[in-house]
């Protein structure tokens, strides 16, 4: 038996349930009763009834400079299934965690505790930050994170890193090797039923053949991130070690890694030697973001630290123009920076203390499409206010909707009209997203 009946009620008794209904992509079939949908469900599962649907439809996102990525939205059953076998083996998945690495805490497990432990230590991050807040505030705290870790030692170089088209290439039988080694003989059965999930949800795509690479960038509850953290376990202890010879320190959050080495070149020995332990799980560094600094002061810029400083005093109009000030500074100089996160960050601010003469210049970059197709509805919300002109800024997302290429604007778009304007453009929405279905 995989789990008693009494365990999964109370397992699905969380806000996964109404977490399930907020999908982007809304649910073709009329509002169900849960308990005997669930209960339905169970049965299958037990009785080996359980198959993998086709994804009900593929978000397609703006990654990066044009690049899509794909990210399935399944079925509720496919959600749920998936849900169950990593919450009951978040125990086994969380032991182990490597000193620095972060990304696995989504679900609630104990790898969770052990990452605010470590960030109550660093004396920069509340203690409930990184679980209960937005994507945005989370990568905030990394950039606490990544600020302390450079503090530590007079380290002088200092490499940005990340995994090419991770998620992509996971090698599910060396995740599937790395759960049965460390999973129980009483929940070898879960590993079975996720494996079985992981191989089948994309035939639509892949035919009959077994899926054997990858795992789906999920979009609800992101519980591939804990998959992906765990996948990486061995690799974060090899680089820790590797670090620790060097005198260097590593840090990790999902996929995006930082090394601060005291030379260039125990920075560059360092990099070589992620690059081979990560060739042997069928993973490779993405050569394009790789971006090294000779400096404090450049790996500083890079990270806008100065800028997120000043926003920390939500109420001090002074310092937040101050910020706005400094983000047209470093662009206008090219100099590289994690503009967008600043662009995002910049929405969460009180936007009657942004003051005239930076208003429209910033909204002026908001109205990118590059940007807003790597928005959500909050952020469509929160530009409104900035613009107050409805009728410019409707007018603007109106003109997108035939030429826009990805559909997860078109989605985020349809969410917002639905909840803030009484618009017949919905129906134009959906009939484009129709004509890009990938």
């Amino acid at each position: 038996m995989i789990i008693d009946k009494a365990s999964y009620d109370k397992l699905f008794a969380t806000k996964f349930w109404s977490k399930l209904n907020e999908s982007i992509v809304p649910f073709d079939d009329k509002p169900i009763d849960k308990d005997p949908y669930l209960d339905s469900l169970y049965n299958q599962i037990q009785n080996f009834t359980y198959l993998p649907s086709h994804p009900r439809e593929y978000i397609v996102y703006n990654k990066h400079n044009g690049i899509s990525r794909y990210v399935p939205t399944f079925k509720r059953k496919d959600y749920c299934v998936y849900y169950l076998c990593v919450k009951l083996l978040e125990n086994e998945i969380a032991i182990n965690r490597v000193e620095g690495t972060y990304g696995g805490w989504t679900l609630g497990n104990p790898i969770r505790l052990k990452e605010e432990q470590e960030l109550l230590e660093l004396d920069y991050i509340p203690f409930n930050t990184i679980n209960e807040l937005s994507w945005a505030t989370e990568w905030r705290s990394f950039q606490g994170i990544a600020r302390k870790f450079k503090e530590i030692d007079d380290f002088k170089y200092f490499i940005n890193l990340d995994i090419a088209n991770f998620y992509d290439t996971i090698n599910l039988t060396i995740l599937e090797r790395k759960l049965r080694h460390i999973v129980p003989k009483n929940k070898q059965d879960v590993v079975s039923l996720l494996m079985h999930f992981l191989q089948g949800w994309n035939k639509r795509l892949e035919g009959y053949s077994s899926k054997t690479i990858g795992i789906p960038q999920d979009e609800i509850g992101d519980i591939s991130r804990i998959l992906a953290n765990f996948y990486l376990q061995d690799y974060d202890k090899y680089m820790y070690e590797i670090c620790e010879k060097y005198g260097a320190k590593f840090i990790r959050f999902a996929d995006d890694q930082i090394i601060f080495a005291k030379s260039k070149e125990d920075a560059r020995k360092i990099l070589f030697e992620a690059s081979k332990h990560l060739f042997k799980i069928n993973l490779n560094l993405n050569s394009g973001k790789v971006k090294e600094f000779d400096s404090k002061q450049t790996f500083d810029q890079y990270w806008a630290f100065e800028i997120f400083d000043l926003l920390q005093a939500k109420e001090d109009r002074e310092k937040i123009n101050e910020a706005i000030r400094r983000y047209f500074e470093l662009t206008e100089q090219n100099i590289r920076f994690r503009d967008y996160s600043v662009l995002k960050r910049l929405l969460s601010i009180d936007i009657d203390l942004i003051s005239a003469e930076h208003k429209h210049k910033i909204l002026s970059i908001y109205y990118n499409i590059d940007l807003l197709s790597t928005l959500d509805l909050w952020h469509f919300r929160r530009i409104r206010q900035l613009a107050n002109n409805d009728e410019e800024f409707f007018g603007l997302l109106d003109s997108l909707i035939p030429t826009a290429l990805f559909n997860s604007y078109h989605y985020q778009l349809l969410r917002f009209y639905t909840k803030d304007r009484d618009s017949e453009k919905t129906v134009e929405i959906r009939k484009r997203i129709s004509e890009i279905k990938p």
